[in-house]
């Protein structure tokens, strides 16, 4: 009795020890909710517990408790837990998430890619890129990168529409009264033309920023072109003769039959430009920027041909000769447009230009015959006129980094509408009709062009 009384209260002390040790260890551990991170995105497995799947959480003890969730995320590496096993017994784990891969990850993307943003906002600035379509900054660039930019622009053009008839050899053994055609002789060579051939010239000029987005600047252009020729009779038919083209036909009388003529003819322009300039549109690789200004314009045109029976000499020589100036100014309108692009430094641009000159024309014709001054012809001819104007060019070329030199070719188109041209002028005076003197001379050609910038 008393054996079975000392176990009955060993047992029971041990129970109470029990249990007194488990609220002692109950009120050691602080009594709060688990805190769970957000709900991580599929890629990120084992991350954060999904609301649906835990509304409730255990703690330590087996104990429900409320969960409180909040969208943090967790900058480490590895994130510890208690786990229970099948005999209720605890011990911790861990389990290790992929947060800091993804940002050591993110850290290596964003190291690659800093060569590539710097060359990205270089390539903004030679684009004039200014965030969001406005006047601003990118970085340290502003729309216009630059405070003065300075150019050179060699030309190598063509006139075409200009071209001056002047002789051809004839048959004129033909009597008059027989043939179908009075006065209309019989071509027996190819005609004498005058026409131009490609020429060189220049264009340079600078800009200074007044503004990030804006710009004023001025350019001078100088273009001249000539072409000579000659035609002589062939010498197996003494009955032909070369016919002159470019004389007065009441002096024909007085003029016996040639053998030789040769002619010159010459085109020459000076452009003065005083342009401001603006941007119009852009974004990050282009631009698109609207030109207002004024254009001053001089166009000469000089004519001589010489009909003999030979060249060599003066003597029973007649000679023909013709000017053609044409003075005005007036306003200029454009548009002008670039693309870059960044994996290799190239550009790509187009302009187009219209001007209105007002002006005058000053034609003269002078006639002159060797030994028989009583057949010469002096005549000139004065009218004001509007001449439109036209330029297009576009092509590409490269940059390089920061912009500040840049070298482009291009093909560049260019014509003057309602001129008076050498040949009209001549045909005038011929027939003595001076109205329908509204033709176009055009040019057309390659254009290179080295501009810097500071």
């Amino acid at each position: 009795m008393r054996t079975s009384l000392r176990i009955c209260m060993v047992v029971g002390s041990v129970s109470l020890l029990l249990v007194a040790g488990s609220a002692v260890q109950a009120q050691s551990l602080p009594y709060q909710p688990v805190v769970l991170p957000a709900q991580a995105p599929p890629g990120l497995p084992g991350y954060g517990v999904p609301y649906a799947v835990a509304p409730v959480a255990v703690n330590a003890y087996g104990q429900p408790v409320p969960v409180l969730t909040q969208g943090v995320a967790v900058p480490v590496t590895k994130t510890a837990e208690l786990t229970r096993s099948a005999d209720g017994q605890t011990s911790p784990s861990y389990r290790v998430t992929v947060v800091g891969d993804e940002m050591q990850k993110l850290q290596k993307d964003e190291k690659q890619q800093e060569p590539k943003a710097e060359w990205l906002e270089d390539t903004s600035c030679k684009a004039g890129d200014c965030g969001t379509k406005s006047c601003g900054h990118v970085g340290q660039c502003c729309c216009h990168p630059y405070t003065l930019r300075v150019y050179g622009e060699y030309l190598y053009l063509r006139a075409r529409d200009a071209e001056v008839c002047y002789a051809v050899e004839t048959n004129s053994s033909l009597p008059q009264e027989i043939s179908a055609f009075p006065g209309v002789p019989v071509q027996t060579s190819p005609v004498g033309v005058l026409d131009q051939d490609y020429s060189s010239g220049f264009r340079a000029g600078f800009g200074i920023c007044l503004d990030e987005c804006s710009e004023i600047g001025a350019s001078y252009t100088w273009f001249d072109t000539s072409t000579e020729d000659s035609i002589t009779r062939n010498p197996k038919y003494p009955i032909r003769q070369i016919m002159p083209m470019a004389l007065h036909p009441a002096t024909f009388d007085a003029i016996t039959g040639t053998v030789e003529a040769a002619g010159r003819h010459d085109i020459e322009f000076d452009l003065i430009d005083v342009d401001y300039r603006r941007f119009l549109v852009q974004d990050c690789m282009s631009h698109l920027e609207y030109v207002i200004g004024v254009r001053w314009g001089d166009l000469e045109q000089s004519f001589a041909a010489r009909y003999t029976d030979d060249l060599a000499q003066t003597a029973n020589a007649y000679t023909a000769a013709t000017d053609i100036d044409f003075t005005g100014a007036g306003v200029r309108l454009g548009l002008e447009g670039e693309r870059y692009y960044c994996r290799v430094p190239i550009k790509l641009y187009m302009k187009g230009f219209a001007s209105l000159m007002a002006g005058e024309f000053d034609a003269t014709y002078q006639q002159t015959v060797q030994n028989m001054g009583n057949y010469g012809v002096n005549t000139g001819w004065k009218a004001g006129r509007i001449v439109p104007t036209f330029d297009l060019e576009l092509g590409g070329g490269f940059y390089l980094p920061g912009g500040t030199l840049q070298a482009t070719v291009g093909y560049v188109f260019s014509a003057w509408t309602n001129v008076v041209k050498t040949e009209d002028w001549i045909h005038a005076v011929q027939t003595n009709d001076f109205r329908d003197m509204d033709d176009s001379i055009t040019f057309d050609g390659l254009v290179a062009r080295v501009e810097g910038r500071f």
